[in-house]
């Protein structure tokens, strides 16, 4: 749900800074999925009824889509294709969300509490360089959890983890909205100037120097 910018820092990765009309194409999905997501944490705050189970659906569907884009870039060779099984897993985990959250108040909630737990787990194996930290960071929360549920009960460790998950969602959604005004600047910035004798022919193919 974040920029290819934020991974490749969070995985200690260098990255180019985004062109402006690369930062033009990004920033209204990044404002428009920040301003989705920090809608439904609140929702799923304020409204005890129904907003975890939205937020649970919601979710689901965004993992769909977002399993379905890599397969669809895996087939067509624009990503690894071992993006092809991480895109498998996303749609099947998103559609079991869905039907989740379809079935009852209670099985959402043992979802989201299973969501809360498995993040960083599931954060370690994609990001190595912070593994160690990742994984004790891990071993923390579910040790949280078991302490929640052992002294107040499943009731307890269900609102928790609903409460938790809308927190980070709405948090999620924040960190998206200040990437879209990241990209916002860089778009307002000029297009650099081609150098000189450059028609513009050859940029699309790799530069003028792939010509020869």
């Amino acid at each position: 749900m974040t920029n290819a910018v934020t991974a490749g820092r969070l995985a200690g990765t260098p990255t180019a800074s985004p062109t402006p009309q690369e930062a033009r194409s990004t920033w209204p999905r990044l404002a428009g999925l920040g301003v989705v997501l920090l809608a439904l944490g609140i929702l799923a705050l304020t409204w005890s009824g129904g907003g975890p189970r939205l937020l649970l659906a919601a979710l689901g569907l965004l993992a769909v889509a977002r399993g379905a884009a890599m397969l669809r870039g895996a087939r067509s060779g624009r990503v690894e294709r071992s993006a092809a099984v991480s895109g498998a897993g996303a749609v099947w985990l998103g559609l079991v969300a869905v039907a989740l959250a379809l079935v009852s108040a209670p099985a959402t909630g043992w979802a989201l509490v299973a969501g809360v737990v498995l993040l960083l787990p599931v954060l370690a194996g994609t990001l190595p360089s912070r593994r160690p930290v990742l994984l004790a960071a891990a071993a923390v929360v579910a040790l949280a959890a078991l302490l929640v549920g052992l002294t107040g009960g499943v009731d307890a460790l269900l609102t928790t983890g609903r409460n938790v998950a809308a927190v980070l969602v709405g948090v999620l959604g924040l960190v998206n909205l200040a990437g879209a005004a990241g990209m916002a600047r860089i778009a307002r910035r000029p297009a650099p100037a081609a150098p000189a004798g450059c028609g513009g022919c050859a940029c699309g193919a790799g530069g003028c120097g792939s010509l020869g």
